[in-house]
């Protein structure tokens, strides 16, 4: 795929998880960590648990140090990728604060700026604003939107997000 878009002069985002079960997301973070005795209350342990954290880490670090088989290119020196994303649409509803996301962005961005400094790194989250500016609360497309976990303009200003 990265060496079909390269050759059509195309730049790729690439999502490292999904908030959604949809090809295992956090969930599956979630049940390996349940195998090995991890004791997790839900599926919003994926941010702020040690070992659902390495495993994370881990895979980060074994997809930016993959080296494409078709242009011998390590993905994290290859041009085609514009941009890291942390994970789609993130949420943590256990801490409406944000807190625990927030922690959590910091943490992983500057994880993966640790190991690729030249590709963008992004959030991946959808918008919804948070209790950093409650003046915007009611701009959110639903009240339900503003209690997730996220707040669009704290995890921005996160360093390591570009």
């Amino acid at each position: 795929m990265v060496s079909e878009a390269r050759r059509y002069k195309m730049r790729l985002i690439l999502s490292l998880c999904n908030n959604w079960e949809d090809y295992g997301g956090k969930a599956q973070y979630v049940r390996w960590g349940k195998d090995a005795s991890v004791d997790l209350t839900s599926d919003d342990d994926f941010f702020s648990d040690p070992t659902l954290k390495g495993y994370y880490k881990a895979f980060v670090e074994d997809v930016l140090s993959r080296i494409n088989t078709i242009t011998n290119e390590a993905y994290k020196d290859d041009p085609t990728i514009l941009a890291w994303e942390l994970i789609n649409e993130p949420r943590c509803p256990s801490d409406p604060s944000c807190d625990t996301l927030q922690a959590w962005i910091e943490e992983m961005a500057s994880y993966v700026k640790s190991i690729d400094t030249v590709h963008l790194v992004k959030i991946g989250i959808e918008g919804y604003y948070g209790s950093s500016t409650p003046e915007l609360l009611l701009i959110n497309p639903d009240d339900y939107s503003g209690h997730v976990g996220t707040d669009f303009i704290r995890n921005h200003q996160a360093l390591g997000i570009d």
